[in-house]
This record gives structure tokens, sequence and C-alpha cells, in this order.
């Protein structure tokens, strides 16, 4: 176990598997991602309330939810990097937080449409989820910043480290804020394919499918801009010289 650890974090040995894991994902990927599209456009009825509305939100739940997992990834990462000294770690940890930021934006977007329509406005300040969301868009911004703020490698992990695990805070607030407050933004629904579901079968279907793709998603960009990270990071050592002449 200790030695498997050890290997995963080596840059080398992450990039070769890493190779051989892409083409297997890419792959599940598109077909996962090409699934709950057409099922989401052609085959999802009208919701008995929200319309054809409800398509919006076969993307803003599985975006929605996977952007809640980046700070407990951020934070174990930063968890390795301060325990063990990890380089890979922190190259996971730095790609994570530009990678969640995108993410959270995404949420932001697709909700205020959303809510254009159902709610009849864009923004509502009183919304706890949705604030808690917009501060954690600001917080992940701020640990990229808080990264290329400071010169010092070693202290910019340590720094961004330590933001990642108060992160984690503002996340449990997110999914907790429905039922915490009386906010406008509607609870969360169990996902679930019964036929008692809130919002049909189908439209549980289509958005279990939507997760397993963005998560997907997901898992390429973060494994490419590690990839790259470490070229940068480890571009003398021997290994990355001898690729480049090979390729």
């Amino acid at each position: 176990m200790w030695l498997w650890f050890s290997k995963l974090g080596s840059p080398k040995w992450f990039y070769e598997l890493s190779g051989k894991w892409l083409p297997w994902l890419v792959g599940a990927m598109i077909i996962s991602m090409t699934v709950a599209v057409v099922w989401a456009l052609l085959y999802l009825p009208p919701d008995y309330q929200q319309g054809y509305t409800s398509r919006i939100l076969v993307v803003h739940v599985a975006v929605a939810g996977t952007s809640l997992a980046f700070f407990p990834l951020m934070a174990v990462a930063g968890t390795i990097t301060l325990v063990w000294k990890m380089k890979l770690a922190d190259m996971v940890a730095k790609n994570a937080a530009a990678l969640g930021a995108w993410f959270s934006f995404i949420t932001l977007a697709t909700g205020s449409l959303w809510g254009s329509v159902m709610w009849g406005t864009w923004w509502e300040w009183t919304d706890a989820r949705l604030v808690s969301m917009l501060f954690q868009f600001f917080l992940l911004l701020g640990v990229v910043s808080l990264r290329s703020a400071l010169e010092d490698p070693d202290k910019a992990a340590k720094a961004c480290a330590l933001l990642s695990i108060v992160g984690c805070i503002n996340v449990v607030i997110i999914k907790y804020s429905v039922e915490w407050w009386n906010v406008l933004h509607q609870p969360s629904s169990p996902l679930s394919v019964n036929s008692d579901s809130p919002n049909g079968p189908e439209f549980w279907i289509a958005t279990i499918i939507m997760v397993l793709a963005v998560y997907l998603f997901l898992s390429i960009s973060l494994i490419l801009a590690t990839r790259n990270e470490i070229l940068q990071r480890e571009r003398r050592a021997q290994w990355v010289q001898e690729l480049v002449r090979n390729s």
C-alpha cells in the first residue's frame, strides 16, 4: 500500500500511467455526454410545472454537484503536500483551483438562466445557496490569485493548501443551505429513477448520465492540466528531455 502511494507521488509514473488512461476516459466521456444530451433534448418530456425549462437542470444539477468536489479534492491534495511534500499533489491542487472556478461559474450561469424563467429573476441576494456558491467562486479565484502572487513555490503551496482546507467549510454551507435557511432555491432532490421521484424517472436518468459525463470531463481536464504542469516543472529531468527528443 505504501509502495503504491509513493509511486503515485512520482510525476514520471503518473505521466506515463495517465497517458494510458486518457483514451479510455475520453471515449467514455464522449459516449456518456452524447447519450445524456440526446436523451435530454429528444426524449425528456416537459415537466408539469417547468415545461422544457427542466432541460437546463440536467446540466445545472450535474455541474453544480461536481463543483462541490473541488475544495475537498484540493484539501486532500493540500494535506498530502503539507505532510508528505509530494510535488504531484501540489500540481493537482494548483490546476483544480482554476478548473473549480470555471465549474462554479457555469453553475451560477445555468442556475441564473433557469431562475430567470422559473423565479422571474436572474439573481436573489437573500438566497443562501446562490450567495454561498458565488462565495465559492471568489474563493477559488482567491486561491488562483494567491498562488500567482507568492513568488516562493513552497510558500504558495502551503498557503493555498491551508485556504483550500478552510474552503471546505463553505462546501458544507452550500450543501445544507436549503435546509438551514428559508431560501428561494428548491431543496435538493435525491438521484432516483423511481417512478414516484419528483421530476420523473426520465429526468433523473438523463441527469445521472450527465453527472457521469461531467465527472469524466473533470478528470480528463485535470489530468491534461497536470501533465502539462509536470512537463513544465520537470523540464530539466532526463526523462522529460528524452520525451521531447522522441516526440
